[in-house]
C-alpha cells in the first residue's frame, strides 16, 4: 500500500482518505484541507501493511473512503485511530460478490482482460460521462500494467470473501451513486442496510463523484 502522510504537531484533527483501485492522491486534489489538519491517504491495495505509525492524540479523526478503499479502510481498522465520522463512497468492506459488491463475473473479467483500450471504456463507465472523464484523464496516470498488479493483487485477497462479512469501522454514512456503473448501487444498498448505516443516495451521481464537492467539509457534511 502507498500511503502519505502530512503532520504538524499542533494540529488536533486528522483527515484519512482511501483512494479506490488504480487512482492516486490527485483524485481529490481539488478539495482544501481545512486548517489545522492533518492529511493521511492511500492507494494502490495490492499489499496491505501490518502497522501505521500515525499519531495517537487527535481530537478529532474523519475517514473518507471511496471505491476499493472502503474495503481497505475496514480491513486495517485495528490499525486506525477510531474515526469520529467515517464515511464510505460507492464501496463496501466486501469488494468482489454477488449481492455485496462487484458482480464475482465482472470482478475475474476485468482482471483477465485489463488492456490500454478496456482500461480506457472503465474510466469512462468509472466518470460517467465524456465532461467528467477529460478531469479525470488530467490526473496523474498510472500504467495499466501497474493497474493490473494491483487488481491481482487485491483479487487474492478478496477472493476468499464469499459471504457477509460485517463492518469492523464504525462507519457513519454511505454515499451511494445513483448511477454507478461499477458496484451496483443495490448491491452498495444491500450491504449498508443489512449492517444498519445510514444511507445516502447521490442523485445522478456516477461512481466518481468527488468533482460534485468543493471542500472536504462539504463532503463530510453531506
Amino acid at each position: 500500500m502507498e500511503i502519505s502522510y502530512a503532520t504538524q504537531p499542533k494540529n488536533d484533527s486528522l483527515l484519512l482518505f482511501f483512494a479506490g483501485w488504480g487512482t492516486t492522491p490527485e483524485v481529490v486534489r481539488h478539495l482544501p484541507l481545512p486548517k489545522g489538519w492533518d492529511y493521511f491517504t492511500a492507494y494502490d491495495y495490492r499489499a496491505l501493511p501490518t502497522t501505521l505509525d500515525i499519531r495517537d492524540d487527535y481530537r478529532r479523526v474523519c475517514l473518507v473512503a471511496w471505491s476499493m478503499g472502503v474495503w481497505a479502510a475496514d480491513l486495517l481498522a485495528p490499525l486506525l485511530p477510531t474515526p469520529t465520522t467515517a464515511i464510505a463512497i460507492n464501496g463496501t468492506p466486501i469488494p468482489m460478490h454477488d449481492r455485496y459488491g462487484i458482480p464475482d463475473d465482472i470482478f475475474r473479467a476485468t482482471l483477465s482482460e485489463l488492456t490500454d483500450a478496456n482500461r480506457k471504456r472503465f474510466d469512462r463507465r468509472m466518470c460517467g460521462g465524456k465532461k467528467l472523464l477529460s478531469v479525470y484523464e488530467s490526473f496523474s496516470a498510472r500504467s495499466t500494467e501497474d493497474l493490473r498488479g494491483e487488481l491481482q493483487g487485491t483479487y487474492d485477497q478478496v477472493a476468499p470473501m464469499t459471504h457477509y462479512v460485517a463492518p469492523q469501522l464504525h462507519w457513519t454514512k454511505a454515499l451511494i451513486s445513483e448511477k454507478d456503473l461499477i458496484v451496483p448501487p443495490k448491491n452498495q444498498w444491500h450491504y449498508w442496510h443489512e449492517a444498519g448505516i445510514p444511507i445516502t443516495i447521490l442523485e445522478g451521481a456516477g461512481h466518481y463523484p468527488l468533482y460534485d464537492f468543493t471542500s472536504w467539509t462539504d463532503l463530510l457534511a453531506r
